[in-house]
């Protein structure tokens, strides 16, 4: 073209701003490009919004529809790149073939990129829809809520491992080649990580005897009480009273003895110990206690609260108030509230609580003379 020639609009779109070999990028195909890309932008904006409507997020649940959104805007992120591409002159295959890195025996392509993330991708949402129907089980009291928490868990312990071996089969990896290769790996650093190990089979040994399930309230050796929030294959997450949230290697659980309150069903049995000075009407005491203990919620009525008289004290007749309650978590509150319970009926029916007293005797007469100063 001659430089007083003047470019038509077409002439404007066509021309090459640079080639790449065979390939020649034009104005035309850029702008049709970044117009696919803008274009799908939109579009997954518009669609997120038209689920929203549609209260979809409500019903999935935050965690699932960030998870379901994730998974939409690959599909988006890829069709709209690969029309790009496809605009500014790259065949679809040989985008796909272009090798990424290559060993002596794999070739990690764009392509198997793609399948990868894909199978990451859908192993997520269909964990996502899983755990869903879980919850809805669960509250639809179909499921226990600790029981359907584990069967969850080993659930997705499975379908995590079932995605990882496709992910290898998608690389052209063959499992013997990979095992046979790993094996002399673990052999080597074993020794090192035999607790690792050990807390990785407890794990299993938790998940599938169900000794301890989510929601349990468990009791520590050292006597720390806790509510089981999490069971992974290392480790579980355990909520104490004063709201930390403790990693326990499962190994714990399986080497030590651990008190489960929850484990034979949610009603535990706790008592409350109080002493009333001699003289005192003990029937009264009774009646006295077993109705602090009728007049709180959360207390169970069955079975029924009662009260045994413990011992004569030093000072005082021992009695102990049993009771059962499903609320385990925060029956030291509980406890406090009985407490102020009785002391306020023991006031207004004139019933003393004493405290110790010593009384001392002296064998020899004790003269006691005034300082004369």
């Amino acid at each position: 073209m001659q430089p007083d020639q003047k470019m038509s609009l077409w002439e404007l779109l066509n021309y090459v701003l640079f080639t790449y070999g065979d390939l020649k990028i034009s104005i035309l195909r850029v702008a049709i490009g970044a117009l696919i890309l803008v274009g799908a932008y939109f579009i997954f904006h518009f669609f997120r919004k038209w689920m929203m409507h549609l209260s979809i997020a409500e019903k999935l649940g935050l965690k699932r529809w960030r998870s379901f959104i994730r998974i939409i805007r690959l599909f988006f992120i890829f069709g709209a790149g690969l029309g790009s591409l496809s605009m500014l002159g790259l065949k679809t295959k040989q985008v796909l073939a272009f090798q990424l890195f290559a060993t002596d025996k794999i070739e990690f392509t764009v392509t198997h990129l793609l399948v990868v993330l894909a199978i990451l991708f859908v192993t997520r949402f269909i964990l996502n829809l899983i755990e869903y129907h879980f919850d809805n089980k669960i509250n639809q009291k179909q499921f226990d809520r600790g029981r359907g928490r584990s069967i969850y868990t080993i659930v997705q312990y499975l379908i995590w491992f079932t995605a990882i071996v496709l992910s290898l089969q998608a690389l052209g990896l063959k499992l013997t080649w990979v095992v046979a290769s790993s094996a002399a790996f673990l052999a080597g650093i074993g020794f090192g990580l035999q607790n690792l190990f050990n807390d990785f089979i407890s794990g299993l040994i938790i998940l599938f005897d169900r000794s301890l399930e989510v929601y349990d309230i468990v009791e520590l050796n050292d006597g720390t009480v806790g509510r089981v929030l999490e069971i992974n294959l290392r480790s579980s997450k355990i909520l104490t009273r004063n709201n930390q949230v403790l990693i326990v290697p499962n190994s714990k659980f399986t080497r030590d003895t651990i008190v489960n309150w929850s484990h034979n069903e949610e009603n535990t049995r706790f008592h409350v110990s109080v002493g009333v000075a001699y003289g005192s009407e003990v029937r009264l005491v009774e009646k006295l206690l077993l109705e602090a203990a009728n007049g709180h919620e959360d207390i169970s009525t069955e079975p029924k609260p009662f009260v045994r008289f413990n011992d004569f004290g030093n000072s005082s007749l021992d009695f102990q108030l049993y009771f059962w309650t499903s609320n385990s978590f925060f029956v030291e509150n509980l406890k406090s509230e009985l407490r102020f319970a009785i002391d306020d009926l023991f006031s207004k029916n004139d019933i003393n609580i004493p405290f110790p007293q010593r009384d001392v005797h002296f064998k020899n007469p004790i003269i006691i003379q005034k300082d004369p100063s």
